[in-house]
């Protein structure tokens, strides 16, 4: 079996561990290899996450309205799955207003 290693900035860091225990020498490395093989872009830009955000936060506000509303009327069942509803917008939107890294570390439970 030939093991094949990756030139990546992510293999580099998984080798070497904590960057804040790197030597001089260790740091440069890293840098040349970014500068070689520099990361992916982000799958999403920081104006398509805001966008992104925007929306959840309409979402959630449409839903915390409409738990507002079943509440008023004695529905308190149905105005709690919608509460719980738009605070999990809330929690989206929050994620993805920090960009498409931190929004994808919520989205699989990082």
């Amino acid at each position: 079996m030939t093991r094949t290693l990756t030139l990546t900035t992510d293999a580099f860091r998984d080798q070497h561990g904590d960057p804040a225990t790197w030597s001089p020498a260790t740091l440069d490395s890293y840098l040349v290899i970014g500068d070689i093989a520099p990361p992916p872009p982000p799958l999403y830009t920081h104006r398509e996450m805001q966008a992104e955000a925007d929306a959840w936060q309409a979402s959630a506000a449409g839903q915390q309205r409409l738990a507002d509303e079943l509440a008023a009327t004695g529905h308190s069942i149905a105005a709690g799955i919608h509460r719980r509803g738009a605070q999990d917008a809330r929690q989206h939107a929050e994620a993805a207003r920090l960009g498409w890294p931190a929004y994808e570390a919520f989205l699989n439970g990082w």
